[in-house]
């Protein structure tokens, strides 16, 4: 029972540090990674080896349910929603919440109208965005993408309830969601697939989409929100809500154009290249996600308010801060996925129904794509950095330029270079650089006041830490490998592959210690005080 109390404590406790609220969002986000690393496996096992047709269809018809949804929902949360609502949760609830109802309606509205020129117009868009799938590939495409829209209401209604409780500060609920979500649509692998094929799971996924939103219903009622039907765009709130909304639309949009030239060189390529380009992007996005965008996303409500506090300074040392602090775990995960790359797509993906070729090919897309995921942790940061400043110009300008560099990469890759889907995700490493480079050029451009040598020179600590955790991670799997396992087999594998992780992980943290990088006494404390907290009576 005092367990059972403390957990329910846990849920409804407030985070009140960017570290501590990005920490739960990792820990949850890492629970969602893993089902989602089982829902693939048990995906690909059910449909690679006797349908990867219909596999590549699945994969390519979340396509424009999902543009849809980040141009309308993404692109007001991050850019406007949280910084403005934020503002005016500080100064006036009932006017906040008035605010958020009026913006919900006007999405509602907006959705509904895109979404039936989808629904008429499906198969001529499908035919257009995968151009290299059969006619029989294109019409399974098309029926998918329709149901797939009603998935888009309820995570439309779901992100808006999960960012007023970022807002007020309430982390564990809302990153709960999309554990449930996995969870339905593994059960509908199993349950429905059976039964209606790769529909089946269409059809979970619509069904984890409502669930999505329920489980936070209860816990945004508790903070004051009653959601009321109304569309008031005379708030200036609203306003200003929509003003910055538009720019970084745009640049999700640009974003999504980037995705979607990756569906259309892919669906030219043999078949399987589009679902073993989307395993190694899962694999990818899993650090980046965890490190980078859980900590942009738990910063944009704190940085928002030392905007609006006109705390600058205070601005501008928790942007270096957490920058560090997210750069001090994806570079060595980064590094650790590098060389651990084949036994962990073995491990996560790998089973009677999955080739040994296509565990090789999945295990090179992943290496080719390895400098993305250290570029992704950063880049959520310095983008929502930019939000909580009111400016969505600067990276809807960055996001343009990395656009042109995607299509043109991809082009030449795809028609120059044997490289086939290897060169898309070279391609998209590129892509990534590049908008990095912009976006760090213009932070440090625009906010003055930050001691860039000292981060500097913590940033070659942390690379130095993860070169020699690399090393040494290489060289214990290399010796169990050869002379003390047998990897052929799953259970030695995972052992070898479990002892090797555990000495490079230890070896960095003893060599964070010998270097003295800051970041390792910020989590250790943490740990501390979380272990304190589970475990006192």
């Amino acid at each position: 029972m005092k367990i059972f109390k403390k957990i329910q404590l846990l849920i409804q406790k407030k985070q009140s540090t960017i570290l501590s609220a990005s920490l739960v969002l990792a820990v949850t986000f890492g629970i969602s990674a893993v089902l989602g690393f089982l829902r693939s496996r048990f995906l690909y096992a059910t449909f690679y080896k006797c349908c990867v047709d219909q596999l590549d269809v699945y994969n390519a018809a979340f396509r424009l349910p999902d543009l849809i949804f980040k141009l309308l929902v993404t692109g007001a949360l991050s850019a406007s929603f949280i910084p403005v609502f934020s503002s005016y949760l500080h100064k006036n609830e009932k006017k906040a919440y008035e605010i958020a109802s009026s913006v919900i309606n006007i999405l509602l509205v907006v959705f509904f109208i895109v979404a039936i020129i989808v629904l008429v117009f499906a198969r001529p868009l499908t035919s257009l965005i995968a151009s290299g799938f059969s006619v029989q590939q294109l019409e399974l495409m098309t029926n998918l993408t329709r149901i797939l829209l009603l998935a888009q209401i309820f995570f439309l209604l779901s992100n808006f309830i999960s960012a007023i409780l970022q807002v007020n500060q309430v982390f564990i609920v809302p990153s709960l969601s999309p554990i449930v979500y996995n969870l339905f649509i593994i059960l509908s692998i199993f349950t429905l697939a059976p039964l209606f094929g790769i529909y089946g799971v269409v059809y979970g996924a619509v069904i984890g989409a409502f669930f999505h939103l329920a489980i936070q219903i209860p816990s945004v009622k508790r903070q004051g929100f009653n959601y009321t039907f109304i569309i008031n765009t005379k708030i200036n709130g609203v306003k200003e809500i929509f003003r910055l909304m538009i720019p970084r639309s745009l640049s999700l949009g640009l974003g999504e154009i980037e995705n979607t030239v990756t569906l259309f060189f892919a669906s030219t390529l043999p078949s399987g290249s589009i679902s073993l380009l989307n395993l190694a992007l899962q694999l990818m996005y899993l650090p980046s996600r965890i490190f980078g965008t859980t900590i942009g996303q738990a910063s944009l409500p704190l940085l928002s308010k030392n905007i609006a506090r006109n705390e600058l300074d205070i601005f501008r040392k928790t942007v270096n801060k957490i920058m560090t602090q997210s750069l001090f775990i994806a570079l060595p995960v980064t590094i650790l996925i590098l060389v651990q790359r084949v036994p962990i797509v073995r491990l996560l993906f790998g089973s009677r129904q999955f080739p040994w070729s296509a565990t090789l090919t999945t295990a090179k897309i992943l290496a080719f794509l390895t400098p993305a995921i250290v570029c992704q942790a950063i880049i959520q940061i310095l983008i929502r950095s930019f939000y909580a400043l009111h400016n969505t110009k600067i990276p809807f300008k960055v996001s343009f330029v990395s656009l042109i560099f995607n299509v043109v990469s991809s082009f030449y890759f795809i028609n120059f270079t044997n490289l086939e889907v290897l060169g898309l995700a070279l391609s998209s490493s590129i892509t990534n650089i590049v908008q990095l480079t912009g976006l760090l050029y213009y932070f440090i451009k625009i906010v003055d006041g930050i001691d860039w040598s000292a981060t500097i020179k913590k940033i070659y600590k942390i690379i130095i830490a993860s070169l020699i955790t690399g090393f040494f991670t290489w060289i214990s799997m290399r010796f169990l490998d050869l002379f003390v396992f047998n990897t052929t087999k799953t259970i030695p594998l995972v052992v070898v592959f479990s002892i090797s992780s555990f000495f490079g992980v230890f070896i960095y943290f003893l060599s964070a210690k010998i270097l003295r990088i800051e970041e390792f006494q910020d989590y250790k404390k943490y740990y501390l005080k979380t272990r304190g907290f589970l475990f006192t009576k």
